[in-house]
C-alpha cells in the first residue's frame, strides 16, 4: 500500500508515522510537510528575492527534521520520499496525495480534548472529507480488536473489507457492528401522536436483527474472513463509541459515501463524531477501496 504521512513535526504526528508505516506493510511511504506561506513583497524585486531565498533555505532544515523524526521512531525504515510543500495545509496534502498516487493518508491528532477544535473546519476535517483515498486519523491506541462500524449500505460495506484486512495484518480480533437505530421505549407514546414512529413489534425487531446479521455474515463469507457480529439497536455513534471502549478496540473503521455531496452530510453527522470521540485510531474508507 502507498502511504502518504502528513507530519507537522509535533509529538502528535509521531502516531501518524508509527501507524502509517505499519499500514504500509513494506509498501512505498512518503512524508509530507506543509510550510506556511511566509508572504512576499511582490512590488519590490530585492525584497521578493530575499523572501523567496529565506523560504527555500528553510526546506533542507525541515527535511532533516523529518528524517530525524523517522529515525527516532523507525530506525530501520527505508528512506522515504519527502515532500515539502508551501501554502494551505489541507490543499497541499490533498494535492500531493493525489499526484503521488497515495492509497492512504495518515494524519496525527493533538489529543481527544483538542480534536474537536482541530477537526471541525480545519486541516484534518478537509482532508478526511475531500481525499481521493482512505484516511487514517491516528492517535495512541490500546492493544485490542479491529472494529468495523457499518450501515450495511453499498458504500458502508468497504469498511468491513478494510477492517478484515487490518485484523489479518495485526493478527487480531475482527468485530463488525451495525446499529439499527430503532425507536426507544420512551418514544412509544410520542409515536401514538405521530411525532415519532411507534416501536416495532418484537417479531419485527427480531426479523430486522436477523436480516442485518445475515448481510454481515454474507459479507464476511465473501471475504473469507471470520469475525464477531454485533447488532445494536440504538444510536450508531453512541453504540460504536461504547463498543470501542469496552472491547477495547485499537482501530475503528468507518465508511463514507464518496468525496462530495452526500459524503459531506454523512461524514458531518456520524463519522466526524466518531473521529472526535473515539478512544483509538479511526480509518475512514471510501467505496471500492481496500486497506
Amino acid at each position: 500500500m502507498r502511504v502518504l504521512i502528513a507530519s507537522d513535526l509535533s509529538e502528535a504526528s509521531d502516531e501518524a508515522l508509527k501507524q502509517g508505516f505499519e499500514m504500509a506493510a513494506g509498501g512505498p511511504v512518503a512524508l509530507c510537510h506543509v510550510m506556511p506561506d511566509l508572504g512576499t513583497h511582490a512590488f519590490l524585486a530585492q525584497d521578493y528575492e530575499a523572501d523567496v531565498t529565506r523560504q527555500v533555505s528553510l526546506q533542507p532544515r525541515v527535511v532533516e527534521a523529518l528524517r530525524g523524526q523517522l529515525a527516532r521512531l523507525h530506525p530501520d525504515a527505508p528512506e522515504p520520499e519527502v515532500f515539502i510543500e508551501t501554502g494551505s495545509a489541507y490543499d497541499q496534502i490533498l494535492h500531493r496525495a493525489e499526484a503521488w498516487g497515495a492509497e492512504l493518508i495518515a494524519l496525527g491528532t493533538h489529543g481527544r480534548a483538542g480534536l474537536k477544535r482541530w477537526l471541525l473546519g480545519s486541516v484534518a476535517d478537509q482532508v478526511v472529507r475531500a481525499a481521493h483515498c482512505q484516511v487514517l486519523v491516528a492517535r495512541p491506541s490500546p492493544p485490542g480488536a479491529v472494529l468495523a462500524a457499518t450501515d450495511l449500505s453499498e458504500p458502508g460495506l468497504p469498511a468491513i473489507e478494510a477492517a478484515a484486512r487490518q485484523a489479518a495484518r495485526l493478527h487480531g480480533k475482527l468485530v463488525v457492528m451495525h446499529a439499527m437505530e430503532l425507536p426507544r421505549e420512551g418514544d412509544a407514546a410520542m409515536g401514538l401522536l405521530g411525532a415519532l414512529p411507534a416501536l416495532d413489534p418484537p417479531d419485527v425487531r427480531s426479523q430486522k436483527r436477523a436480516l442485518a446479521s445475515q448481510i454481515v455474515n454474507s459479507a464476511l463469507s465473501q471475504l473469507g474472513a471470520k469475525g464477531e457480529i454485533v447488532i445494536a439497536e440504538d444510536d450508531a455513534v453512541e453504540e460504536t463509541l461504547q463498543l470501542a471502549s469496552s472491547l477495547p478496540a485499537r482501530l475503528v473503521v468507518v465508511g463514507t459515501h464518496g468525496r462530495t455531496g452526500l459524503a459531506r452530510v454523512v461524514l458531518g453527522s456520524r463519522s466526524s463524531r466518531i473521529l472526535e470521540k473515539a478512544p483509538c485510531s479511526v480509518l475512514v474508507t471510501r467505496p471500492s477501496q481496500q486497506a
